[in-house]
């Protein structure tokens, strides 16, 4: 899995390739966990080129979501493939995160 991370108007923007497997969701958690601990609590994933999200992928983000907005933050998330927010539908996660078509949709009202 490859993570790229940048700032963009006071907000950090991941952008996700790959598949969050097992290996992909330890490195999503480093990265994550990491900009948590350094104060960084508004987030934006951009996960349009991944394909696949295992149960670990998907407690990372509850437990980023949780902690962003216990410091005031968020965590949205961008282009959900179909795959990917199918399973969102079906575990109820769509009714707890923030999706949104683009980063720039993302980042309004932050």
């Amino acid at each position: 899995m490859q993570i790229t991370e940048r700032e963009q108007n006071g907000v950090t923007v991941f952008v996700l390739n790959g598949r969050i497997d097992s290996a992909g969701a330890v490195e999503m958690d480093n990265a994550l966990q990491a900009a948590v601990a350094a104060g960084k609590t508004r987030i934006v994933l951009e996960m349009s080129e991944i394909s696949y999200i295992n149960s670990a992928g998907l407690r990372t983000l509850a437990d980023i979501l949780t902690q962003s907005k216990s410091q005031n933050g968020d965590l949205r998330l961008v282009a959900l493939s179909t795959k990917v927010e199918r399973v969102f539908k079906i575990i109820g996660f769509d009714k707890f995160f923030a999706t949104y078509p683009d980063v720039d949709a993302a980042l309004e009202g932050f």
